[in-house]
């Protein structure tokens, strides 16, 4: 499969699952938490209505590199993305963004002066994209076992995102 038949399944995978498991190095540790965020493919970025106070924007750009986890079980498609992080202090790309669920954390709305957008752009991504047919996986496995091979599961690959 070509790099960007790849990136394209990455994007739409991003499309496909709003929410997202987000990693970062801080004080030492690897810190994980889900966050619902934005495609914006004009920047080539993924967009996360924050908290200024939660330190995650000063934790994401001190940290060398942001990951991002997408898992598709049902599509047997997973990926780790590896981002660099920015922060975005624009007002009017906040009210752009806005949503419902922000107003639950932010109940003053997008001019509230804690609300902030942490940028995510994608560097690279390691790739695992198998078939999703479990009897397909079945056959390649029993293939495999009696020719004596690895069994052929899918792609697995690391790309360039820029």
């Amino acid at each position: 499969m070509a790099e960007i038949e790849l990136q394209e399944r990455i994007w739409t995978a991003l499309a496909a699952h709003p929410v997202y498991m987000v990693s970062l190095l801080a004080n030492g540790d690897i810190k994980t938490r889900p966050m619902s965020g934005q495609i914006d493919r004009d920047h080539h970025r993924l967009l996360f209505v924050s908290h200024r106070h939660t330190g995650i924007i000063g934790a994401a750009l001190r940290s060398p590199s942001v990951s991002i986890a997408i898992s598709h079980e049902a599509r047997n498609f997973y990926a780790a993305v590896s981002c660099s992080a920015s922060e975005v202090p624009s007002r009017d790309k906040l009210r752009e963004i806005w949503t419902p669920m922000a107003n639950a954390w932010f109940p003053n709305g997008p001019d509230d002066p804690d609300a902030t957008i942490l940028a995510l752009t994608p560097v690279t991504a390691e790739i695992w994209d198998g078939p999703s047919s479990s009897v397909l996986v079945a056959f390649k496995l029993a293939t495999a076992k009696i020719l004596g091979r690895t069994p052929d599961l899918g792609v697995n690959a690391t790309i360039d995102m820029r």
